[in-house]
């Protein structure tokens, strides 16, 4: 079985295999650099698993920052019918992707 852990970051929970990336919201830091995740739920090594309540103590996961961009526009529109009033506008996410480079435990 394949090593993994749900970690929490951005008000999400993401499952962090190394070697994966994974697009998140935005974290402070420059490309190539390096982040930590403290907020881990979950780890799971071989056949040992271990679950927090509600985080893990001493684990980590450690990832490098691949790119800081900006997602897909979402478009919001917005109408009354019979009152003549269209709005429509655009939002784009600030994104972050990152690789998962190991799971420290």
């Amino acid at each position: 079985m394949a090593n993994y852990a749900i970690i929490r970051t951005g008000g999400k929970q993401y499952r962090a295999e190394p070697g994966a990336q994974l697009t998140i919201e935005k974290i402070e830091g420059e490309r190539g650099g390096s982040v930590s995740f403290e907020d881990v739920l979950f780890v799971r090594a071989e056949d040992a698993i271990k679950i927090g309540a509600p985080l893990l103590a001493g684990v980590m996961v450690r990832a490098t920052i691949v790119e800081q961009t900006r997602d897909k526009k979402v478009l919001i529109h917005k109408h009354k019918k019979r009152k003549k009033y269209r709005k429509t506008q655009g939002h784009r996410q600030w994104i972050t992707r990152v690789r998962i480079e190991e799971i420290v435990a």
